[in-house]
C-alpha cells in the first residue's frame, strides 16, 4: 500500500516534490499545494495520512510522526538522498517520532526541489528560518515573472538579511549543535572581517578563563589567551588559532562539522565529533574518531556522512603536514590591532 504523508511548514513544497518522485502520496494537501502540484501528479493526493511531517522548533528540520515501519522507510529514503542530514529519536514526543535536521547541503538540495515547482531563492530554506514573510514577498515580487533573475535576487536578499548586519566589532555567536541535538554556545567572537565574495568571517574570541585546558591540545588555558577563528560558509571545518596574550602560538584546532551556515547573529553547524589538532613545532593529530563511530551506531548519522567526515579530517591532516593551513589569512596589520 502506498504511504500518504501530511506535510506542513516551510519544507512543504520541497518535501512534497521529493516524496512524489519516490512514489509516495500526499495527504490532505493545502489549497496552495494542490494548485502547485495539480499539473505534476494530482492523482497522488489522499484523504488519509499515515505520516505527519511538521517543522521543528527553530525550523532547522522536521518531525516525522508515524508507526515504526513507516518511519524506517522514510528515514532510508531521506538518508539515501541527503548527505548531511541528522536523525534523532525523541521518546518525549511520543513512541513513533523522529527528528530530522537538514544541514547546509540538505537545505540547498531542498531549495532545488522547490525551485522545480515554483521560483525559489538560493538559500530559501535557511532564510525562511528567521525571515519567512520577507522571503516570500521577495520571491513573489522578483522571481514570479522573472525566474532568470534568481541568482541576482538571491544575492540581494542574502546581503540585506545577513551580510549588511556584519559590522566590525559585532559579537557573533557560535551555535555548536551536537549530534544528539544539544546546543552548546561557544564563546562569542568579535567580528574582525566579513568578506561576502569569499563568504568568510574572521572573529577574535577573548572570553577564556584560566585553570582549564584546551580540548585536544591538552595545554593550559591562561588569563589573556585569545583565539582567531576563521570560518567559511559551506565548509566542512573551521579553524581556531589559539594564542597567548603576547601573541605566542598555543596551537590550532580544526573543528569538523556539517557545512557551516551563516545567520545575522551567529554561525551554525552540527558537530561531527572528529577533529584535527596541530601544535607549534610539529605534531598533527586526528582526534575523537572512535566517538564518531559510536554516533553512527546510535543512528544519528549515516555511514556515508561518517566517511565524508573522516575523508575531510585526513585530507586536512595531510595539508597541515605539507605546510599549509596554519598561517592566518588575516592581514598582519589587522592581527596586530587585535592583540
Amino acid at each position: 500500500m502506498t504511504l500518504a504523508l501530511k506535510i506542513r511548514g516551510i519544507y512543504t513544497t520541497a518535501l512534497t516534490a521529493f516524496f512524489l518522485k519516490k512514489g509516495i502520496a500526499i495527504a490532505l494537501p493545502s489549497r496552495e499545494t494542490e494548485e502547485r502540484f495539480a499539473r505534476v501528479n494530482s492523482a497522488a493526493f489522499r484523504e488519509h495520512a499515515d505520516v505527519e511531517i511538521s517543522d521543528l522548533e527553530g525550523k532547522q528540520g522536521v518531525l516525522l510522526q508515524a508507526d515504526p515501519a513507516c518511519l524506517g522507510r522514510l528515514v532510508d529514503l531521506i538518508r539515501d538522498d541527503f548527505l548531511d542530514v541528522i536523525f534523532r529519536e525523541r521518546v518525549e514526543r511520543g513512541p513513533w517520532a523522529r527528528e530530522v535536521e537538514f544541514a547546509y547541503l540538505a537545505k540547498s538540495a531542498l531549495d532545488e526541489e522547490r525551485n522545480k515547482i515554483v521560483p525559489t531563492l538560493f538559500h530559501h530554506h535557511r532564510l525562511k528560518t528567521f525571515a519567512s514573510e520577507f522571503v516570500d514577498l521577495m520571491e513573489k515580487r522578483d522571481l514570479t515573472d522573472h525566474p532568470e533573475r534568481r541568482r541576482a535576487a538571491s544575492e540581494h536578499v542574502e546581503k540585506r538579511l545577513i551580510w549588511e548586519s556584519y559590522s566590525p566589532g559585532k559579537e557573533i555567536a557560535i551555535e555548536h549543535v551536537k549530534l544528539d541535538g544539544e546546543i552548546v554556545y561557544l564563546s562569542e567572537g568579535e567580528l574582525i572581517e566579513a568578506d561576502f565574495k569569499e563568504r568568510k568571517l574572521i572573529l577574535k574570541r577573548t572570553k577564556f578563563k584560566g585553570g582549564s585546558r584546551y580540548d585536544g591540545l591538552n595545554l593550559e588555558k591562561r588569563e589573556g589567551d585569545y583565539a582567531i577563528t576563521e570560518v567559511k560558509e559551506g565548509n566542512w571545518f573551521y579553524k581556531h588559532s589559539y594564542l597567548r596574550r603576547d601573541g605566542e602560538s598555543i596551537g590550532w584546532y580544526f573543528n569538523l562539522n556539517t557545512p557551516v551556515e551563516f545567520y545575522p547573529d551567529r554561525i551554525r553547524y552540527v558537530d561531527l565529533e572528529i577533529d584535527v589538532v596541530a601544535r607549534p613545532g610539529g605534531g598533527v593529530e586526528v582526534i575523537d574518531e572512535p566517538v564518531l563511530e559510536r554516533q553512527v551506531q546510535s543512528g544519528f548519522l549515516s555511514e556515508r556522512l561518517k566517511e565524508k567526515a573522516k575523508e575531510v579530517a585526513y585530507e586536512l591532516r595531510s595539508k597541515i603536514i605539507s605546510g599549509g593551513m596554519l598561517d592566518s589569512s588575516i592581514p598582519s596589520e589587522v592581527l596586530k590591532n587585535t592583540c
